[in-house]
């Protein structure tokens, strides 16, 4: 790998970029973030699930669908490592003697399903796509019902969530959609990477086991590889996966007491916000729900910010870091300074100015464009 790296380095036109990429990755995570770049390098001059530029109505460069393999596999190698070097955590704190182990199954086929697409896109059609999930999601929480919330403080939902059918399927049902919402916001650099890396870090702080500082310092470092290149990002397999990881991070965290509904709901609020936007403007438009198109907020977003920024790269970086920081950015500054406990719902408020906030870009944004841009379709 080393070889291939330094061989396709003395025409890099990015060494600038890596020698950036490796100065903050071993200014913070020493010298095994210094590897993981060199990895995600590696994995990024990969010819395999490579996508065209303007792929996404973003982007302006070539870039490969692995990141989401990259992330994974990092995550593994930095957790068993961390085992290995604490095999009495191991015994205190058991991740395959109790139902969890199920849910590291299903994440684990949701990224196979992923990759699948990123490797030979459309051989399995969208509807195939939902029944294998749907499949997967039905399996676990037969063998994992104790992942199912019994209450959400809505008084209609509740009542509704006493049945366990209905709540079973209420569960799936938002497990499929929340899933599809974070792969359908994965349109700029950083921004699904960053709403990534701040949920890690707050499951870090909260939950404090290797499994969470090993998510935490792989979305980290692969935050910073998007940021700075844009040649990587999480492709189906990243979406799919860490979606299903989030999601049931965020039950499992509920049922414990951790979070309040409202603090989740904060902090994954632009994914899902989106994601309902985007399904409703498609229903208006007499479009199916689930059509691609180059009319999220991220691509109107991306627009303005070409008009300022002379780099393709700077405009398309600082399009997801923007949205990251007014979103998950806030809750998980909010969370370290302590605004309201994170099992409170005076988090709602966050997440009403995040719909506020929104919908006020996503109005300004559209003003004056043309009608050429307007729902043009990937």
């Amino acid at each position: 790998m080393g070889g291939l790296i330094i061989q396709r380095l003395k025409t890099d036109k990015g060494f600038n970029q890596l020698a950036v990429m490796l100065l903050l990755a071993g200014a913070g995570f020493g010298m095994v973030g210094v590897v993981v770049i060199l990895f995600y390098h590696w994995i990024a001059l990969q010819r395999t699930a490579v996508d065209l530029a303007d792929k996404h109505g973003i982007s302006t460069v070539q870039s490969s669908r692995l990141g989401g393999v990259a992330v994974i596999l990092t995550l593994s190698m930095l957790f068993l490592g961390m085992l290995y070097s604490n095999q009495a955590y191991l015994y205190e704190h058991s991740y395959y003697d109790d139902s969890r182990r199920y849910g590291i199954i299903a994440i684990v086929l949701c990224a196979l399903l992923g990759l699948i697409e990123d490797i030979k896109g459309d051989f399995l059609s969208p509807g195939y796509r939902l029944a294998i999930k749907l499949i997967i999601f039905a399996g676990m929480l037969q063998l994992w019902p104790e992942i199912v919330p019994q209450a959400l403080g809505v008084p209609g939902l509740d009542y509704l969530l006493s049945y366990p059918v209905i709540g079973w399927i209420l569960t799936t049902i938002f497990l499929i959609g929340f899933i599809n919402a974070v792969n359908m916001a994965d349109g700029a650099n950083g921004l699904m990477p960053g709403i990534a890396f701040c949920a890690a870090y707050i499951f870090y702080l909260y939950g404090g086991r290797e499994l969470e500082a090993s998510l935490m310092s792989a979305c980290g470092l692969f935050l910073v590889y998007n940021v700075i290149t844009g040649r990587l990002f999480l492709g189906d397999a990243g979406t799919y996966g860490l979606g299903t990881a989030f999601a049931l991070y965020g039950l499992y965290f509920h049922n414990a007491g951790v979070f309040s509904p409202s603090f989740l709901a904060a902090l994954f609020a632009y994914p899902c916000i989106d994601f309902l936007v985007s399904i409703v403007r498609r229903l208006g438009e007499g479009r199916s729900p689930f059509s691609p198109d180059n009319d999220h907020l991220h691509n109107r977003l991306h627009r303005k910010f070409q008009a300022y920024f002379q780099s393709p790269l700077v405009a398309n970086s600082a399009t997801g870091l923007s949205i990251t920081l007014a979103t998950s950015g806030v809750v998980l500054m909010g969370s370290l300074q302590q605004w309201w406990p994170v099992t409170s719902n005076a988090w709602a408020w966050v997440f009403i100015a995040e719909v506020v906030l929104y919908g006020a870009i996503y109005y300004a944004t559209g003003l004056g464009r043309p009608p050429s841009q307007v729902g043009r379709v990937i």
